[in-house]
């Protein structure tokens, strides 16, 4: 059967992706909390729309951002939808430019009714990223100078297990059971470059993430007409204690910079599969689309998240509260079956703000972003083929800080097969 071996291909490449773990990122933002993160709006159709998401229902996707719309799925099909990733950064202070590039398996998800009124959905996603290597250099005056380095890598995949339900007309609602796990690598390092006899101070710290956390979502359409509705969401994650270990290791040396040799000097402090906690913060959103069927959407969220109740092994990284606006619409010309392609493609637009969690030297890191997409649909066939690009600027170069302006590219793939049928006989 065509349903098994999908099934099978996406289970093979949901091992492979849990076996990649995550791929490196440059962003000197993410030595920060849990580094660079990535939210549950990834699909490359609502990224197209600015990451509208919290009142999107669409039965051609995927959308683990509100589990509630999972239920709008077709009755008799199997969904599949696999995405990836790329990026270009420029990294811009008052006196360098650098640039970096990405290129990754985004997410692998997949969707498939239950009963009339059940729908289920499971899928990897990102959650976050850590890459940079910074160095910072400060002369001492009849010393040698000094010179701190940090560095870092790794980060956090979620897998995710989503139910939707309808328990009266109109309304859904929903819940994302979600295996968070993965491993970041931090380390930082004070060393005297001029000086081979002082001696320098290195710390390394690995943190491995392995529990269970729920996020929640609700949505409800009101008709307008037989052709228009409203569609409202909300959306809700409470705070989580998820279990950690991590080993931490503090040492005296001498080298281990530039290609000098490290040599150990002494252990300072030693602590190897430290038992701890993470507290993942509470998060709050709210979503409304205003859509015509077959024709357009247009639609607008808000989204807020408490991190300042972070912790990390009783740490707070001075995280400061975060919130997110989204504005989006997407339009399919009128079309029938024999039309050309450019009336049958889907058209996206969208835009967003994001005040991160950073505020660094009494300045906020904020984001934007301004979208575009398409969607190319198959003749005879309900696979379609999404496009999106998103040009954007996170931070500042004030205040001796770093500006990243960013191209996004995101491709996605989406194949529905019939589930359940019956065959005809004349």
């Amino acid at each position: 059967m065509r349903i098994s071996k999908i099934l099978i291909s996406f289970l093979l490449v949901l091992a492979s992706t849990i076996g990649l773990g995550q791929t490196g990122i440059n962003s000197p933002y993410s030595l920060f909390g849990l580094g660079e993160l990535s939210s549950s709006n990834v699909n490359t159709a609502v990224v197209g729309m600015g990451g509208l998401s919290i009142a999107i229902a669409d039965p051609t996707t995927i959308n683990p951002a509100n589990p509630a719309s999972y239920m709008i799925q077709d009755s008799s099909a199997f969904m599949f939808e696999v995405g990836i990733f790329g990026n270009s950064t420029t990294f811009k202070t008052t006196s360098e430019t650098e640039r970096g590039s990405d290129f990754t398996l985004n997410y692998v998800m997949a969707g498939f009714p239950v009963t009339k009124w059940y729908r289920m959905a499971i899928g990897v996603l990102p959650y976050s990223k850590i890459g940079y290597n910074i160095e910072t250099e400060i002369e001492v005056e009849n010393f040698s100078n000094v010179v701190h380095a940090f560095r870092g890598d790794g980060g956090l995949n979620q897998v995710f297990w989503g139910h939707s339900f309808r328990p009266v007309k109109n309304l859904r609602i929903g819940l994302n059971a979600t295996y968070l796990f993965g491993q970041t690598s931090r380390s930082s390092m004070v060393y005297f470059p001029d000086s081979t006899y002082i001696f320098g101070t290195k710390v390394d710290s690995r943190v491995k993430v392995s529990d269970i956390l729920f996020d929640y979502g609700v949505q409800y359409d009101w008709h307008l007409d037989e052709t228009r509705k409203v569609t409202f969401g909300l959306t809700y994650a409470n705070k989580f204690m998820i279990n950690a270990k991590r080993d931490y290791l503090s040492t005296t040396l001498l080298g281990g910079y530039g290609e000098l040799v490290e040599y150990v000097i002494d252990t300072i402090v030693y602590t190897p599969e430290e038992k701890g906690k993470l507290v993942m913060p509470q998060k709050l959103g709210v979503g409304f689309a205003y859509q015509k069927f077959d024709r357009w959407t247009i639609g607008a969220d808000f989204e807020w998240q408490n991190w300042e109740s972070y912790r990390s092994f009783g740490r707070n990284d001075s995280l400061t509260n975060s919130w997110r606006m989204a504005v989006g619409a997407q339009i399919q010309p009128k079309h029938t079956s024999i039309s050309s392609l450019f009336k049958r493609m889907t058209y996206r637009v969208g835009a967003r703000y994001n005040n991160s969690y950073l505020n660094l030297y009494d300045t906020q890191i904020s984001e934007y972003g301004i979208s575009f997409g398409v969607g190319f649909p198959m003749k005879k066939s309900k696979t379609g083929i999404d496009l999106s690009v998103e040009i954007g600027r996170r931070g500042t170069t004030k205040n001796n800080l770093i500006q990243e302006n960013f191209i996004n590219f995101s491709l996605g793939v989406s194949i529905q097969e019939i589930w359940f049928y019956k065959r005809q006989y004349q």
